[in-house]
């Protein structure tokens, strides 16, 4: 939603100086970015507990969705207050990712396997480029990889020469395998910390449950309630 939010300005911004033939593109764009951020905005108004106080922790998100036209063009700088939401969510998630990053083994096992996939990509790449019709350029081979770590399997690219099936083979075998031992070591940081518990202090915890109370996620009375438990153990 990040990503999301980002592409919704710059394609408002875009739009004014965009030439004729990439108009419609971007109006499109433009159009289907506001309907993914209204069914998200209705749909969590509709199921917040305390809507008065969700409308309170998110108006920017409501005035970031006022319509422009021709005639209002200023109105698109609204669209910045979403970047406000946007810095706040990526600050979130570098949060929990530093948490995450404090596992040496899972950052070595994505290196590892970055590593691969890029080696296993321009090896393709160099021993295909000028034989194999459907790579033309490093992106097509990139776009090879990523297709076969992730066994999505389109075949619109498979390698035709020995070089390049060794290359395959060697993405497919360690690869996809390095891919499964970070699922797993992912899986047992959250599983264990789910096990230990939170490590944040009484105020913060409770300062957290509040957000989620403002943000329609708790009720009144279930934050009454987490809060007198995390009061008894102090």
């Amino acid at each position: 939603m990040a990503a999301l939010a980002t592409a919704f300005v710059v394609v408002g911004f875009a739009s004014d100086d965009a030439p004729a033939g990439w108009s419609g593109t971007l109006d499109a764009a433009e159009i289907g970015l506001t309907v993914i951020f209204v069914a998200e905005f209705v749909s969590r108004f509709a199921a917040s507990y305390h809507r008065r106080h969700y409308l309170k922790g998110h108006w920017i998100d409501l005035l970031a969705l006022i319509p422009t036209v021709r005639g209002l063009r200023l109105l698109r700088l609204l669209r910045l207050l979403r970047l406000v939401r946007t810095f706040a969510g990526v600050y979130r998630a570098l949060t929990d990712f530093e948490r995450l990053a404090r596992h040496r083994n899972l950052v070595w096992l994505f290196l590892a396997w970055l590593g691969v996939a890029l080696i296993s990509s321009a090896a393709l790449f160099l021993a295909e480029s000028g034989t194999n019709p459907n790579i033309h350029d490093p992106m097509d081979a990139v776009w090879w990889g990523l297709v076969t770590l992730t066994t999505v399997g389109y075949g619109d690219i498979t390698p035709v020469t020995p070089e390049g099936r060794l290359a395959a083979g060697a993405l497919m075998i360690l690869g996809v395998t390095l891919f499964a031992a970070i699922t797993g070591t992912i899986t047992s940081y959250i599983v264990t910390s789910e096990t230990r518990g939170p490590t944040l202090n009484v105020p913060e915890q409770i300062r957290q449950l509040a957000t989620l109370r403002d943000d329609g996620v708790l009720s009144d009375a279930e934050f009454e309630s987490k809060k007198a438990e995390l009061l008894s153990r102090m």
